[in-house]
Formats: C-alpha cells, structure tokens, sequence
C-alpha cells in the first residue's frame, strides 16, 4: 500500500459550514447534502479526506504540529523522546510528571476531541442513503470502521472509559451529558468494528491503488488486541480479562503471517536494517504492509528529512538504558558477555554488538558527508554540547530514519522520504508475544518469528531452556516495576524494544506493561572522554555522572524523571469538559490538579 497522502482536505469543507468539536450544540443544518451520497465517487471522496489525519508517517509542512496530549511533534521517529528510549533537550513533561494540559487547555483540548469522530459517525448515517451495491459501498464503510476503530484505540489508552458514539450527536442527544463509557464495552465494540471492516475490505491486491485493504486492518486488529490483552492482565485492578484479546491478537497476526509478507533482506546484515528506514519508496518491499509515500510535487509536502538530518528536531539524543538493553554479538548481555568491551568510550561499548546498535545510534565516522555537502556538519555524530553544530544531549545521536541524501534536506517542505507505517517484524513481534501470555510458546513459535528478525543482522536464534541471565535488565524490573517477567518474555520484550526503537511504540509498551517507572531509570548519556572533545568543558557545557556518564538534566531536572504509578497511566480529561458535562468523572489522581 503507497501514496496515501491523498490530498482531498478541502473536501470536508464543502459540506461542514463549522470546525465542530465534540459537545458543541451545533445542529447540522448547515450542511448542504442534497445531492451527496448517490455515487460511488461520493463515497470515495468523503473516505479521502481521513487517510491524511490518521495516517501521518512524518506528517506535513514543516512538522510542527504536535501529538495530543504526548507532546512531541507527530512525525513516527520522534515518540520515542518521551520514553525511556530518548531525551529530548528540553525534558518532556509528560515524562517528569508535570503534565498539566488539562488546566491550560479548553474544551477538547488534549487528546480529548470528537471532531473526527463526528465526522466518521456522519459517513456511517449517511452512506447507505444512494442507490450503490451494497458490496461497493461496504468497501468505504470499511475504511470508515477502520479508522473509526483506530481513533477509539487511541482514546482508550489515553483515558481509559471514554463515551462510545454511534451517531452524530445532535443537540437534544443524550450523548452529550452521559457519562463515560466503561473500557470493557468500549474496546468490545472496537474488536466488532475491527471484525467488520476486515469483512468489508477487499482482498490486498484487489483494492483500488492506494486504499486499504484486509492486511491493513489485520495489522491493526494485531497491534490494537495485544495491548488490550496485555493491559488487562498487568493492570489486575481493572477486573478484566484479557485472553479473548490476546486471543484475537494471535489469530490476526498468524492470518498475516500465512500469507506473502517477509523481512526486508538483502543478505548484508550490516546495513539492511538502517537501509529499510532510509528510502524514497518501499514498492515491492515484502515487509511494508502500510506505508506513506512523499512526492516534491505536492503543495502540501513535508519537512522530516531537513529537520530530522540537518536541523535535529527536539534536539534528541537515545539513553544508555536503550544503548545498554542491546545484546553482544554472542547473543549474551553485556552484563555477562565476554565480548563486551566496556564502557570507556562510545567506540568500545559498541564493538561487539547487535549489529542494529551502530544501525540506529551514530557512532564517530559512520555517517559522514562529502566536506562541503550542506548540512555536513549536521550528520549523524555524537555531537555533544559545547560542540558546533546541533547538539545531540547524550551524545547517542539517533541516525535510525536518516536518509544520506542532501538533496532531499535541500527540498524544504517537499520532501520525499517514504514512511514506514505498518511493517510485518511488528506483526511477527506481536505474536510471538501474544502466544507468550496464552502459554502457547514453543520454540518453533520463535523461529518463526524473534529468530527470524535476529537472523536479518545475523545475531544468534533465543532457544527455550537456554535463556542467557541478565542481572541487570532483571534487576531494573525488580526495581521499578511488580514484577520479574520469565526470562523468556524478558527477551521478546528486549526483542520488540531494539527492532522498534524510535517507532513510537515504546511508551505503549510501558503502559501496557505496567512499566511506567522506567522512566525513572537516571537518564544518561555517553561516557564523556575529554580527549575527545577538547573544547568541552565540564560543569559547564555538560555535566557528569560519577561514573562519567553526561547527564543532560543535571541543572534542569536534578531529581530526575518521576512516575505516579496511581495516576499516569491515563490521561486527564480537560477541566472544561468536566464543567460542560457534569457526568464526566476525572481520572484517578488529577482530580485535584
């Protein structure tokens, strides 16, 4: 699937005469339909206009914009910087614990809008009103349903029980003062319209160019059962079981497993795995189940390669709990591993190492330019502060995504890097995982899919009764968390954090795993060796661990990053919306903030 960068935005306007958010009292008389709704065309035209807002890759424009309530701007590569995985310059809030977008934000503000929920529900009132066959008009009903199901995902993890809408909300609706939806009968009715969209969308390979198709929404259906499977088992106080979703999970992932998918290879262990996110198209790539495709053509292009390569967005930089987490060539964690060469500099502590470290954390000399390029001075490096140039804050400059293409920075907003939406190692990740917590793993489970991934970069199979110790990863656990996970689901865990790195799946994971106190693992950077950086000067441009780690909130958040195990999990609901609806109930722990 490509080019779903459709540009029909305006469409919408043309029969919405206002920007409506959800619990506006605004009739829909204004909408001038008369004649919509009778052609296939119709259809097809009001489906268009949602493929841009859910589907974002590295969004548009000069990619300001920014994922509600998260915080960080909304291209793929940059949700990982308010995780454990990343550091941004400035800290993130949402990290430290010092969100507060419910009190400055307004009514739907926050993650908290319905506006394209409405929208959607308009399509599922309407779209049945033309003479079409019905077989043609389920197609955009699916496509409906499924975005419609990847919305509420999105709020249920956000809030937890958010109100279920089936229809637009007209002025005299109940909807508008009724309180909230319990997350059981929420996420129930997600799976149904999951279930359906998957009925009504055509076969891959039968779908008109560009649209979705079943595979799409299997991939969803994967992604959106594992969380809710493992949510409900590790947060035990919801009362909810979770195997039907793990179930589900397992069972969507397998039909995509048994059909024409592969991981991207070309037998060079030491680039495949940069060289999957550094392209201009996955045409014929047998891992992309979705993606987004960029033309220099369109009005409306994006910026992610200018200012992710040149100009650093977030000025973000990896962790060494992301850098440590990687095993040694031998399959062993550094911890244990004979090969591992110590700490002492950036270059020892990445010899010997999963090949997919030095293919997702810039090493000195690895990504260089031509002297002269524009932008030169701005690849991949550990370009720390008190250095020129961009500055990188713990020196593991992330050069996952960078595409070593000056000519593509020098387009400006009309960049053309494709994106990687949805790719099967997820798919193969969320089954061996799934079949984990049923009790259904076997070895053959994992070859076919953690071993599978392992064997792209050449790293060594995880064979069952054979699982290496990792005092450290155990003790972390130990630590922050309820739990020791089995050393078998430790690895797939490790697994799915180094393959997914810089994807936006990790702060879901941690969620979902009840692992939010990882973010108070001390955020730290490279091991600072003056020799290498002469003009730095210490306690002034960085400042350092007693091991010698840079610490790159020494001044600005010198206790460090904090969780509330008994609030952040969820998100608040914006104070506004309270006031309107009375029946809304504020999450646990912010009522008072």
């Amino acid at each position: 699937m490509k080019k779903i960068y459709i540009v029909i935005t305006c469409f919408v306007g043309l029969l919405w005469g206002c920007n409506d958010e959800f619990m506006e009292r605004y009739p829909l008389d204004q909408i001038s339909d008369e004649n919509f709704w009778r052609t296939e065309q119709d259809l097809e035209l009001y489906c268009n206009n949602f493929y841009p807002t859910y589907i974002k890759g590295f969004g548009s424009g000069w990619g300001t914009s920014t994922v509600a309530p998260y915080g960080y701007n909304e291209a793929i590569a940059y949700g990982d910087v308010i995780t454990d995985n990343g550091a941004p310059q400035s800290y993130s809030k949402v990290a430290a614990d010092q969100y507060n977008g419910h009190v400055s934000g307004g009514s739907g503000s926050g993650g908290w809008n319905w506006s394209d929920m409405r929208e959607l529900n308009y399509f599922l009132d309407n779209y049945q009103r033309g003479d079409i066959e019905p077989a043609v008009r389920n197609i955009y009903a699916g496509e409906i349903l499924f975005f419609k199901a990847w919305d509420y995902f999105k709020k249920v993890k956000t809030f937890g029980d958010v109100p279920w809408l089936t229809h637009v909300v007209q002025t005299n609706s109940p909807e508008l003062m009724a309180p909230r939806t319990p997350r059981a009968e929420v996420m129930d009715s997600v799976l149904h319209i999951l279930d359906k969209a998957i009925s009504y969308l055509p076969e891959k390979g039968t779908e008109k160019p560009d649209r979705l198709n079943k595979d799409v929404a299997l991939h969803l259906k994967s992604r959106v059962c594992l969380y809710e499977g493992t949510y409900r088992k590790y947060h035990a106080d919801l009362g909810l079981d979770g195997t039907e979703f793990l179930e589900e999970a397992a069972a969507a992932a397998e039909q995509l497993m048994s059909g024409t998918y592969s991981l991207y290879s070309t037998g060079d262990a030491e680039n495949d795995y940069n060289d999957l996110f550094a392209t201009y198209s996955y045409d014929g790539n047998p891992e992309a189940i979705l993606w987004k495709e960029y033309s220099a053509d369109l009005t409306m292009g994006v910026a992610f390669s200018r200012y992710y390569a040149q100009n650093l967005r977030h000025r973000h930089g990896a962790t060494r709990s992301l850098v440590d987490e990687y095993l040694c060539e031998d399959g062993l964690p550094i911890s244990v591993s004979p090969l591992f060469m110590g700490k002492d500099s950036i270059q020892r502590e990445m010899m010997n190492r999963d090949p997919r470290l030095t293919q997702t954390i810039a090493n000195f000399g690895t990504y260089n330019l031509q002297a002269g390029v524009q932008g030169a001075n701005n690849a991949p490096k550990p370009n720390i502060p008190g250095l020129n140039g961009n500055k990188c804050p713990t020196g593991y400059r992330v050069a996952k995504w960078f595409l070593n293409d000056p000519a593509d920075w020098d387009r400006v907003t009309n960049g053309m890097q494709a994106a990687m939406v949805f790719r099967y190692a997820e798919v193969l990740l969320n089954y061996a995982e799934a079949k984990y917590e049923l009790g259904q793993l076997d070895q053959g489970i994992l070859d076919e899919t953690v071993n599978l991934i392992r064997a792209r970069v050449d790293m060594p199979p995880l064979i069952m009764g054979n699982i290496p110790e990792d005092p450290i990863m155990d003790g972390n656990y130990a630590t922050y968390c309820s739990y020791v996970p089995d050393p078998v689901l430790r690895e797939i865990r490790r697994e799915r954090r180094v393959e997914l790195a810089y994807e936006s799946f990790r702060w879901d994971d941690l969620m979902r795993w009840k692992a939010g106190r990882f973010l108070e693992i001390p955020v730290e950077g490279i091991k600072f060796v003056q020799e290498q950086f002469p003009s730095v000067v210490v306690d002034k441009d960085v400042f350092l661990s007693e091991e010698g780690y840079i610490l790159p909130y020494f001044q600005t958040l010198p206790e460090g990053r904090q969780f509330d195990e008994g609030k952040q999990y969820l998100f608040p609901i914006p104070i506004e919306d309270l006031v309107l609806n009375p029946n809304l109930e504020q999450n646990p722990g912010w009522e008072s903030d």
